[in-house]
């Protein structure tokens, strides 16, 4: 089996369609999304839509900025480490507003976190891992296969498909693998939408990175033109636009 990976879209559609359309060629039979389809990008309601039209191939779960929506804004985020600032509440605000009901009664929907198992094979799908109290643990961005075995410690899987770093880690030993795709959607200095193939046979566990090119000028004008909350500071963490 053909399962397509992807995580962190926020709101690119463009990059979405792109990523999509190569797992079309691929012929995937499943894919899963490991949360923050909406936030950061200039166009949530057409995301979650595009989505939608693949519901009968998707497994997705929430991500923080799913959280965001049906739980409300936290006070403090990265890990109650600073305050969300008054531009960035509203720029959640915005995006909230353009999602119609269908869209945010799909997203309800989704758990915070699954298991699932394919070809006798349990794969455990989360946004990021969290502690007892909910918090997601300490942010890694390229965590080692001990820090990987840590962070997932006490959950019987083989595979660990997770995201909210938005960079691409994937470590495997023993034959337990623990999979991020990186962000889809935020490709900071590139124009590359990040995805990933995983294959369950008989054979065993195979994965390949995707690092798929589209036309990022053409989200970065979109976002120009929106001029929502916070655009600008989007821009320059995300897009790597000074």
């Amino acid at each position: 089996m053909k399962i397509g990976i992807i995580t962190d879209v926020h709101s690119n559609i463009i990059a979405l369609n792109t990523v999509l359309n190569e797992f079309e060629k691929i012929e995937v039979d499943k894919i899963i999304c490991c949360g923050d389809i909406i936030g950061i990008g200039p166009n949530p309601e057409e995301t979650v839509q595009e989505l939608i039209k693949n519901k009968d191939k998707l497994i997705a779960v929430r991500g923080n900025h799913e959280q965001y929506l049906l739980k409300g804004l936290p006070q403090n985020v990265h890990a109650n480490k600073r305050t969300m600032s008054l531009e960035e509440i509203h720029n959640h605000e915005w995006t909230h507003s353009k999602l119609s009901k269908n869209t945010k009664d799909f997203i309800s929907q989704f758990k915070t976190s699954n298991i699932i198992e394919i070809e006798g094979k349990k794969i455990y799908i989360v946004h990021y891992q969290s502690n007892e109290s909910g918090i997601y643990k300490k942010h890694i961005k390229s965590p080692t296969i001990k820090q990987s075995q840590e962070m997932f410690s006490g959950i019987d899987a083989d595979i660990f498909i997770y995201g909210h770093t938005h960079t691409t880690s994937i470590n495997n030993k023993n034959n337990k693998w623990y999979i991020n795709s990186g962000s889809l959607g935020c490709p900071v200095r590139s124009n590359i939408a990040n995805a990933g193939i995983l294959e369950i046979n008989k054979n065993g566990i195979h994965y390949k990175q995707l690092k798929i090119e589209y036309n990022v000028n053409e989200v970065i004008q979109e976002i120009e033109k929106l001029k929502f909350p916070f655009y600008k500071g989007i821009l320059k963490i995300f897009y790597g636009k000074e």
